[in-house]
């Protein structure tokens, strides 16, 4: 089962802490929601069912339905956990695979609910790493972004606010994120003609999602600037 390894500071964000599963970054988390985690924990599980005494399996002992009950649900929250140790997710994807993997609902409702509230789950924290990785890294469409988000059962409001602070926190918007597209797409069809180029762009860039305003600017902004001649007076 996962382990807790470590609780550190978070270089990034003052007041909150780093969960360490097995080694791993797991989440970053308010301090005051990792008061009751410490390293070597599999959980913030509470305690063990006391053993059964001798020659009592010929009847069950007041409160065992309650006990068992309990290791159940204890055996989801784990389970959530060890999926949410391979890669973050959105609760109701979590939810969907941990019913998908045979978890009772009331178990699984349970556990998506003691998840959140040690922020473990977190959709505006997922929707923002997810905005983050699509605008930073491949360049990606807002409406595209909203497309993958929705698909993992984020809340649309939370997909948008997510990526509008994203936005604002780099200092760029759709039309700079199309042209960093734009560019990158134009590097593999350095053999293609001029027009080529630009058809194949165009294309590129509605199939990524992005407006055909924004497609046009883009496509003004680097093919356009790229051709131009150069001023008077200035040697190529």
């Amino acid at each position: 089962m996962p382990i807790i390894t470590g609780i550190v500071p978070s270089p990034d964000k003052p007041g909150h802490v780093v969960i360490l599963v097995d080694g791993v970054a797991f989440a970053t988390v308010p301090e005051a929601s990792a008061a009751d985690l410490a390293p070597g924990q599999s959980s913030p599980a509470g305690p063990a069912a006391p053993p059964r005494p001798p020659g009592a399996g010929a009847h069950r002992p007041p409160g065992e339905g309650a006990q068992k009950t309990g290791a159940g649900a204890q055996k989801t929250y784990e389970r959530a956990l060890r999926l949410l140790s391979f890669r973050a997710r959105s609760a109701k994807e979590l939810e969907k695979r941990l019913i998908e993997k045979g978890e009772p609902r009331d178990h699984v409702a349970a556990a998506i609910q003691r998840l959140c509230a040690n922020g473990l789950l977190d959709d505006a924290r997922f929707a923002e790493a997810k905005a983050r990785s699509g605008i930073l890294g491949r360049p990606r469409s807002r409406r595209r972004i909203e497309q993958d988000l929705a698909r993992k059962g984020v809340a649309r409001d939370v997909a948008d606010a997510a990526i509008r602070q994203v936005m604002a926190d780099e200092g760029t918007d759709e039309l700079a994120v199309a042209e960093r597209a734009a560019r990158k797409k134009l590097r593999t069809l350095a053999r293609l003609d001029p027009a080529e180029q630009r058809q194949k762009v165009y294309a590129f860039l509605a199939r990524q999602g992005y407006a055909p305003d924004v497609v046009r600017r883009a496509l003004r902004a680097v093919m356009d600037a790229r051709d131009a001649p150069p001023p008077d007076g200035e040697v190529e």
